[in-house]
């Protein structure tokens, strides 16, 4: 019989607090958003102190040295980025996932990859699925689940009754569904809310086992029972927290980006300049609230005893804490812009045919964080540059083969060669796709016919025969 014995293990064990969950979640605000965090933190906080914002100005993320708390919260929001290694796929580094506001009269598409104010949603969604669909049963049914969208994006049709009414086997309306739900915007063509965000974590490689089991459970989501989605998805709380902060990075409401009521205003969070011989990357000061505490030491030494000296207290805490914040969260995204832009030295220099192949995996290897943090950093985010205000998920873009083993090129590089032909075609005798194809692979981009419409049809370049002058 084995006797009883006492076993003591050490277990290093950390707790994410309420503030460090704030502080990632505050990577994914864009500046606009953050500005309305700072005003409402302001006006709850009299010993907070914004001072008014420089337009236009660019400045040097601070060193560690000038931290206002203690501790490095760059290192605490990775520790806590549990997210699985073997997730694939950079955000936008699909074409049909993210946009750019890309349009460059010098070298870049007259197309532009986001629809215009008149397009509405069902025209934009309609050229991609005319473009990518030959087959004319699925075309017809794709059509009619396309006049079938609402104007947020959803799908609100029973499948069966389609069926019945095209005269078409279920499985065929469930296979042009499919193929209507891989177009852009991420999330269109959803049944439900759980379908449509599902849709859009799968297109930014942030759909794992934690997200799936909290998207199949939006009942204890909206209860914020973490323990019982912990369990559920044998994990800890902290897990669940960042599984729901990469939820919150979605938009219930995909087509609402489209038609008459978009209005958008971009903030650009970094600026990029040449200077000389080397591209300088700069923070735009006009992004970045600049914090101040209040000198009321004289108050707080004359209420030693009282609840006035609490609250006061309380008060400094949370201003620091958010200073510190907000600071870290400016030397990431400073860290991780500059990462981008020596990646992508030769698109800026030569112009969007020679945007390099990129993934999220690479920017974090780099700068030394977990690719999820890089995923928060470039959600919504934009740079000011000589081609353009760009989002920084344009320049995550995904290989595309080439011809005699050189290196891949990126999607976006052949959509810019593929602008670049049919911009120099004869107007009375364009280019078909075979041809564009056969053109590639002069230039060493190997691409099938399919892929060549897919890519014709996202920068918005009809076919043949509508380009045609006669």
């Amino acid at each position: 019989m084995n006797s009883p014995s006492l076993n003591l293990s050490h277990k290093q064990d950390l707790k994410m607090t309420a503030e460090l969950r704030q502080a990632i979640e505050m990577l994914t605000l864009n500046a606009l958003e953050v500005q309305d965090l700072v005003s409402k933190e302001a006006a709850e906080n009299p010993l907070l102190e914004v001072e008014a914002a420089e337009s236009d100005t660019a400045q040097t993320a601070a060193g560690a040295e000038d931290d206002h708390g203690e501790g490095n919260w760059e290192n605490s929001w990775d520790s806590w980025a549990v997210r699985d290694e073997g997730a694939s796929g950079p955000l936008g580094g699909s074409l049909s996932s993210g946009t750019s506001s890309y349009n460059s009269s010098e070298d870049g598409p007259s197309w532009e990859t986001t629809a215009t104010k008149s397009e509405s949603l069902r025209d934009y969604v309609g050229k991609q699925y005319e473009e990518l669909v030959t087959d004319p049963k699925l075309r017809l049914i794709g059509k009619f689940l396309i006049d079938a969208l609402d104007d947020d994006g959803y799908l609100r049709l029973n499948l069966e009754e389609a069926s019945k009414k095209l005269g078409v086997s279920e499985d065929m309306v469930d296979d042009a569904r499919a193929l209507l739900q891989s177009l852009h915007p991420a999330g269109i063509g959803a049944t439900t809310l759980q379908e449509c965000l599902r849709l859009q974590l799968h297109a930014s490689g942030l759909l794992d086992p934690v997200t799936d089991i909290c998207l199949n459970h939006l009942d204890l989501v909206a209860k914020k029972d973490f323990a019982k989605l912990a369990k559920l998805a044998s994990c800890t709380e902290d897990q669940v927290a960042l599984g729901l902060s990469d939820i919150q990075t979605c938009n219930p409401k995909p087509g609402l980006a489209f038609g008459e009521r978009r209005v958008e205003v971009v903030i650009p969070e970094v600026i990029v300049e040449k200077q000389g011989d080397t591209w300088k990357v700069m923070l735009n000061g006009a992004a970045f609230p600049k914090l101040g505490i209040s000198n009321l030491a004289g108050l707080l030494a004359g209420d030693r005893s009282g609840e006035g000296k609490k609250y006061l207290n309380e008060k400094q805490t949370r201003a620091k804490w958010l200073m510190n914040a907000l600071e870290q969260r400016a030397q990431t995204i400073d860290k991780v812009a500059k990462a981008i832009v020596a990646a992508q030295t030769l698109f800026f220099e030569a112009g969007s045919e020679f945007l390099q192949p990129l993934t999220l995996r690479q920017i974090a290897d780099q700068v030394g964080v977990h690719e999820s943090t890089v995923s928060r950093v470039t959600s919504g985010k934009f740079m000011q540059t000589p081609r353009g205000v760009l989002e920084f998920k344009y320049f995550f873009a995904s290989g595309v083969g080439s011809t005699g083993g050189n290196v891949d090129v990126a999607a976006t590089s052949v959509q810019a060669m593929i602008s670049r032909l049919i911009k120099a075609e004869d107007p009375e005798k364009p280019l078909s796709d075979e041809k564009i194809l056969l053109l590639l692979k002069d230039e060493g981009v190997d691409v099938a016919r399919r892929t060549v419409a897919k890519y014709r049809g996202i920068l918005g370049i009809p076919g043949t025969s509508d380009r045609r002058v006669r």
